[in-house]
This record gives structure tokens, sequence and C-alpha cells, in this order.
């Protein structure tokens, strides 16, 4: 009775929690991000954000990379055969596999587009935010947790589809914006599935 009794007050703390954050637009997101130094500042022309574009894993990476302010190097070692050492991304690609944020393949595909999970599920690692649920539809999971956060306001279920650079810079912000009030009751969670 006790467990059940602490997850029904930790949802009411989810909802309450998240419901004031109100969420930024497209251009808000792409603005906020430039001025904390994860992309950059295009305010000046704001079409070169390009925010209807898809968004290539490269760029990804470096925008999850600058999000979790870990020490990023300057050298690159070739671990990925498509992935040259002497362009700017290999320092974040190479920074998130030393980080457990992707795995070590023979290839990295920087130019593919990035698809709505992969983008999501990289954003959260780079946050160390845990899922609040772990079952078979892994890609569920991680829409769930977003949802459930307030990173997201509506759920979605287009898993596989490439990502829109909008998308990215308001999920970043909002991750961002919300990690204060995240981390509160992840710990509320943990301290609750102790008793």
């Amino acid at each position: 009775m006790k467990y059940i009794t602490a997850i029904v007050i930790l949802l009411s703390l989810y909802n309450s929690s998240y419901a004031s954050y109100e969420v930024k637009s497209e251009l808000e997101s792409a603005n906020y991000l430039a001025g904390k130094g994860i992309i950059v500042n295009q305010s000046s022309n704001s079409s070169l954000y390009q925010l209807d574009a898809n968004i290539q894993r490269q760029a990804v990476m470096k925008i999850v990379m600058k999000l979790s302010w870990l020490q990023i190097d300057d050298t690159c070692r070739w671990v990925f055969s498509d992935v040259s050492t002497t362009d700017w991304p290999c320092k974040y690609i190479e920074a998130a596999l030393d980080a457990w944020y992707i795995a070590a393949n023979d290839t990295f595909r920087p130019f593919d587009y990035i698809t709505v999970t992969e983008a999501m599920k990289l954003i959260l690692k780079a946050k160390w935010i845990e899922k609040i649920q772990n079952t078979d539809a892994w890609q569920e999971d991680y829409m769930m947790t977003a949802y459930q956060y307030g990173i997201i306001d509506e759920k979605y279920f287009n898993y596989n589809e490439a990502a829109t650079r909008w998308w990215i810079f308001q999920i970043a912000t909002a991750t961002i914006l919300q990690e204060a009030n995240i981390k509160t009751n992840q710990q509320n969670l943990i301290s609750d599935e102790v008793l």
C-alpha cells in the first residue's frame, strides 16, 4: 500500500512540477541555445538556423556533447572509418563514444539524418535523465519519459522519422529548462523506492 501511495504522490508531483513550463517557440529555442553557446548564433539572420530542415547525425552530436558539459578533447583517433579526423564533428562524435552515448561500430554515418528516437535518447543521456519505464517498446519508453518530464507537450509516434532542426532545438531547450525539476523528481522516486 505504501508503494501505491508513493506512486500516486509522485505522479501528482510530476504533473504539477512541469505544468509551469511554457514551451519556447522554434526561434526562441534556437536563440536560447545560441545564447548558451550550444549552437552558432544566427539571431541576426534567423533563416540560417534552417529550422525546417532535417538535421544530420554529426550536428546532433555537437549539440548533445555541449549539453553534457563534458570535456571535449580537440583530437581524434579515427575510430569511425567514415568520420574524417580533420573535420569539426570528429571530436564530438568520439567524445560521445567515450561517454557511452553511442556504440562502437565501423562507421558512424555522419551525414545521415538522425531519427526522432535517436535524438531523444541522446539528449536524455547527455543530461543523465533515466527512463521512467523499461519495456520492449524502447522507443516509446524514451517518448514517454520526455512527455512525463515536460520535455515535449504532446506524445509522438513517428519514432523513425528524420528529426527537424527546430524540434531538436526545442527538446534541447526544454531539457535544460526542466533539468532541475527532473532531477528533483528522480531523487524523490529513488527515495520512495527505498521505503
